[in-house]
């Protein structure tokens, strides 16, 4: 048995019993959409948050789960018909539903754990 870091080190939850430990390099993102594997089942994901994020995202093809383990966040969420927002205080957690747009805006120092439905996600600029 290992322990590992949770910013570093992402877990993927297959379509069966397997937990697959997936370790993040620098291109984790840039490189994500040609990681197929990562398409089905569940990526279990943690990050730090000390600064607004810079662009918006989205799930299209299954809801995402952010639990605010440590501090609080303001979660901007843009459902096509109308954008509104929400304070997320540790322990908190919300349910974003698929295909809708979502953004971050730190207040103070948080730390979130995300579980999302990866194949399709989509990126703009915030």
């Amino acid at each position: 048995m290992e322990s590992f870091d949770a910013i570093t080190t992402y877990v993927h939850l297959a379509e069966g019993p397997e937990v697959s430990v997936i370790p993040v390099t620098e291109d984790f993102w840039a490189t994500i959409d040609t990681r197929t594997e990562l398409h089905t089942g569940r990526l279990v994901t943690a990050t730090s948050v000390d600064q607004d994020w810079d662009i918006w995202e989205m799930h299209p093809n299954g809801d995402e789960l952010i639990v605010v383990t440590d501090g609080r966040v303001r979660l901007h969420l843009d459902d096509g018909d109308r954008t509104t927002e929400v304070t997320v205080e540790a322990p908190e957690f919300v349910v974003m539903p698929a295909g809708t747009w979502h953004t971050a805006d730190s207040l103070g120092d948080a730390r979130l754990l995300i579980v999302t439905w990866g194949g399709g996600t989509q990126h703009r600029p915030r």
